[in-house]
């Protein structure tokens, strides 16, 4: 199965316990990139068939996909 890229948002009341909720998220095989605990939100990579097992975490906000965006470098003519 194909990984995709995720941003996992913590509900602010599970705040205090965010080191537990990373935990609770690598159990599910999420593979974390980052940990931005001031912002409430874990970056990162998982199978796409688990996504729904990571929205039945306790303390998970919003579950969204990461998107890149690709932008002209600033000499290029305007399009």
């Amino acid at each position: 199965m194909a990984k995709v890229n995720l941003s996992v948002s913590v509900k602010d009341d599970h705040l205090p316990r965010f080191s537990e909720f990373v935990a609770q998220l690598k159990k599910t095989g999420f593979n974390v990139d980052k940990e931005l605990a001031s912002a409430g939100v874990v970056t990162g990579s998982i199978e796409s068939h688990k996504v729904p097992e990571l929205n039945k975490l306790t303390g998970v906000a919003h579950v969204e996909e990461s998107r890149e965006i690709h932008l002209p470098p600033p000499e290029s003519d305007i399009q």
